[in-house]
């Protein structure tokens, strides 16, 4: 009896798993037919309006086709795709702009807003912002605030976008205090605002802001203007909290391709941490003269192949120098790290 029972049980078990797994092939094949209908169905709305969004011919948007509910969010997707980077092109975002409104779409991102679904409230923010809708700044600045990094990051744009002089005030502390907003994108939005609001409030707050975190801060100076953040940079240099942050104030310097402050890069080039030495070397590829040719041709026998390496790189960047004169230069150098190193970068010059 024990076992009939033991195989009575094994035949239902393999009953269910065989069952089980019909029933996930054609749960998959139902997926994937329904995917390929979203697929068609946008396809097909895309050739709709597609050269309606981009028929800049218009002024005004006469009779446009109806837009049902189902493809609101379709409508959405279009729209933000064709409308991101048409800035430069006021005809074009004015009439795209205008279409949205025509077609209440406007209307439809600010209901997403108040949606729990957080791919919604994005694609909400980014159209409203888009539309530079100065009815919903307050409630996008509220989820700027957010502890949500994606969200916080496409509010913290969108209210850039609507509002830069108001904005400067919410952004600042947020670029301070949000360690998880990726570097680039925080570059991007401040580059949006412009370096003429934000420079001096962005400047005052890296400052003030602890050592620990102005290594991750400084950078962003890159966006102002040299005028308001080449003071406060040297500043640092003169007497640096924190190692940490010599180099990124070095690169600050050398983007800005400021020699007034030759002597104080030139300072760092015997830096006892490699890191600092091989900023320098790279700053003054930039922003050094002839003179500093015989202190980066010291820094090719460094015990750290990145600083050999930046030093070359700096030789062949300076402006006074000629490929002649750094093929000369290899050829009375003692060291074979040196002429190695010199020899490499000579090769990528030509390879660019």
């Amino acid at each position: 009896m024990h076992s009939n029972l033991v195989i009575t049980i094994a035949q239902w078990v393999s009953i269910a798993v065989v069952a089980l797994v019909l029933f996930l092939m054609v749960y998959i094949m139902l997926l994937r037919a329904m995917l390929i209908m979203k697929e068609r169905r946008y396809r097909k709305f895309s050739t709709l309006w597609r050269p309606i969004l981009l028929n800049v011919d218009k002024t005004k948007p006469g009779r446009l086709p109806h837009i049902s509910h189902a493809d609101r969010f379709s409508f959405l997707i279009l729209w933000n795709m064709l409308r991101e980077g048409k800035d430069a092109d006021a005809k074009i975002r004015d009439w795209m702009n205008s279409v949205a409104v025509a077609t209440g779409i406007d209307r439809v991102a600010a209901r997403l807003l108040e949606k729990r679904s957080t791919r919604k409230k994005l694609l909400a923010v980014v159209t409203l912002g888009q539309l530079r809708d100065k009815s919903q700044w307050e409630k996008l600045r509220q989820m700027a605030l957010s502890d949500h990094a994606l969200l916080s990051l496409a509010a913290t744009q969108a209210i850039a976008r609507i509002d830069p002089e108001a904005t400067v005030s919410v952004i600042v502390p947020l670029v301070v205090s949000r360690v998880d907003w990726p570097a680039a994108k925080v570059a991007s939005i401040l580059g949006e605002i412009g370096p003429d609001l934000v420079s001096r409030p962005l400047t005052e707050a890296v400052m003030q802001a602890p050592p620990e975190a102005m290594q991750r801060l400084i950078p962003y100076l890159e966006t102002c203007h040299d005028a308001v953040t080449l003071p406060a940079v040297c500043q640092l240099l003169r007497n640096p909290p924190d190692d940490k942050v010599i180099g990124p104030c070095l690169n600050v310097i050398g983007k800005s391709r400021d020699a007034k402050d030759l002597k104080l890069v030139r300072h760092y080039l015997t830096h006892a941490r490699w890191h600092v030495r091989a900023h320098a070397a790279a700053c003054l590829g930039r922003i050094g003269t002839r003179e500093d040719e015989e202190k980066l041709v010291a820094l090719l026998t460094d015990p750290e192949w990145w600083v050999r390496y930046r030093a070359a790189q700096a030789i062949v960047d300076l402006s006074s120098s000629s490929m002649q004169r750094i093929h000369k230069l290899k050829e009375g150098l003692d060291d074979r790290y040196a002429r190695d190193i010199l020899e490499q970068v000579i090769a990528e010059k030509r390879l660019v």
